[in-house]
């Protein structure tokens, strides 16, 4: 099978101005911040060495950009895919959290670890659906070609894609938020996962909401 015996690095994009304000972006396009270029400028001086073969990144501005300006390549030598997208979360996005309650039909949510994930944001994705674009984003991974792949994509999308690699389901996953540009390696041997080690998660970050 490709990629057995391979090693899978994800970075989250930088910050953006919408994180903040605790305004939901899912799939508003919005760029990184001028907190976000400094996150990069200290984290390309941090010195890390990583090995990879091939980018994959989401086509979302935020994601694109904290990858371009990570690697130093232009979008033409990655491969984008709609698969790693940030959740859909339908009309809660872009939404003012004081508002957020006027939101009809009414959205459901589970609290894991102090914060409230939406189970049935009207006109998105639920956590379910979310988990199986992951899984289908595994795929994808699974068959292109290269030992160690890169992928820079968003933060409720790594959560339940860290959370299938992890073997855990969609609920457990929540347990592990991903802060904004930290960094993951997740080392397979004979296509089992065999350790995972963060590398990188910036001094200041913002805490999950």
């Amino acid at each position: 099978m490709p990629g057995s015996d391979r090693v899978i690095y994800t970075l989250r994009h930088a910050a953006i101005d919408f994180g903040s304000q605790h305004i939901i972006a899912g799939r508003m396009d919005p760029p990184i911040n001028a907190e976000g270029v400094e996150q990069i400028r200290q984290m390309a001086a941090a010195g890390l060495s990583l090995e990879y073969d091939l980018v994959i990144s989401s086509p979302q501005q935020r994601a694109l950009q904290t990858a371009m300006q990570f690697t130093g390549l232009t979008a033409d030598e990655m491969i984008t895919s709609y698969l790693c997208m940030e959740r859909n979360y339908g009309r809660l996005e872009g939404v003012k959290p004081t508002d957020l309650a006027n939101i009809q039909p009414t959205t459901y949510y589970v609290s894991v670890g102090g914060v409230e994930h939406s189970l049935n944001p009207p006109g998105g994705e639920t956590l379910e659906q979310l988990r199986d674009r992951a899984t289908a984003f595994h795929e994808l991974v699974l068959g292109v070609k290269g030992q160690n792949l890169l992928i820079v994509s968003h933060g409720t999308f790594l959560q339940q894609y860290h959370g299938y690699l992890r073997g855990l389901d969609v609920y457990h996953s929540l347990n592990s938020s991903v802060a904004y540009l930290e960094l993951n390696a997740f080392r397979f041997r004979g296509g089992v996962l065999s350790s995972e080690e963060q590398l990188y998660r910036p001094e200041r970050i913002e805490e999950p909401w």
